[in-house]
């Protein structure tokens, strides 16, 4: 039975990638008898008719799955990033962050417009965010084209799906990679309130022409923590795992405690003093939430 990737739907129809060619199909009914939601992302076997439609039989166990956008089977997450226009949003950068290393997907951090801003500004956050933290960096501009080329080899094979605020330019990226593609529409930035406007309504995954998928989706919003508690947070900061074994206490939370490596480390500037604020930040958010 042929195996294809659902690459966007319609109602209830689903376009599923088989051999290179785009098949319209419909679920079989028991999927909303056991009321499973078939995702973009989802590998599933299917029935091929004489007409040339299909129908979804199975979809096939899933390595991992997000929420928002909701998409399955992600390789990477392309998370777009701008110094200016919209300002930088650390928190929002590092709650995405938390979001993606619990799915168990890995981050690329598109650092975008980097025309805009002077080279030391740049050169800061790849210090931090790679150098200091160890995620996976990359300037580029989509409107210039700069570090395109770079970016390439990372989408080759892989399943990709980006995430970052209104405005940072996800679209103009979509543009710049496939520029045949008139379908995908750029917003624009609101001069008054500085904020971009949503563009991209629903999840599609967008074949490359150099190979792989790229997930169109709309923005990341609001993220809780639903999932995670006090104890496993930590270990969502990758940079923290060097330093917890100093620690004085195995269950430090690294906010308060005496003897405390990672604290150690931020004053050593080992660590981003940014990163663990908003660590405590998150920290504090996660106990409300647990607090009945």
């Amino acid at each position: 039975m042929p195996v294809g990737k659902v690459i966007r739907s319609h109602s209830n129809i689903y376009y599923v990638l088989v051999d290179g060619h785009e098949v319209e199909c419909r679920p079989r009914g028991k999927f909303r008898l056991d009321r499973l939601q078939v995702r973009a992302g989802d590998e599933v076997e299917v029935t091929l008719a004489p007409d040339g439609e299909g129908r979804i039989e199975e979809v096939l166990p899933r390595r991992n799955c997000l929420e928002r956008p909701p998409v399955a089977n992600v390789d990477q997450c392309l998370v777009v990033f701008t110094l200016v226009e919209p300002d930088a949003d650390y928190l929002f950068l590092d709650r995405v962050l938390v979001h993606v290393e619990q799915a168990g997907v890995e981050p690329l951090i598109l650092l975008n417009k980097i025309d805009l801003v002077a080279e030391e500004d740049v050169n800061a956050f790849v210090r931090a965010y790679r150098d200091l933290v160890g995620y996976r960096v990359l300037p580029i501009s989509a409107r210039e084209g700069t570090g395109l080329d770079e970016l390439r080899p990372h989408l080759v094979g892989r399943t990709s799906v980006l995430a970052g605020h209104s405005g940072v330019g996800k679209s103009h990226l979509v543009r710049a990679l496939e520029p045949h593609r008139e379908d995908v529409r750029v917003g624009a930035v609101s001069a008054k309130s500085r904020k971009g406007r949503h563009t991209t309504r629903h999840v599609e995954l967008i074949p490359l022409t150099g190979g792989g998928l790229l997930a169109d989706a709309p923005g990341f919003t609001y993220l809780e923590f639903q999932d995670i508690d006090k104890w496993t947070l930590r270990d969502y900061f990758p940079e923290f795992a060097p330093y917890q074994s100093e620690c004085r206490y195995a269950d430090c939370l690294h906010r308060a405690e005496p003897e405390c490596g990672v604290w150690d480390a931020v004053e050593a500037g080992a660590i981003p003093e940014s990163r663990h604020q908003n660590y405590l930040v998150f920290l504090e958010e996660v106990e409300a939430m647990k607090r009945w």
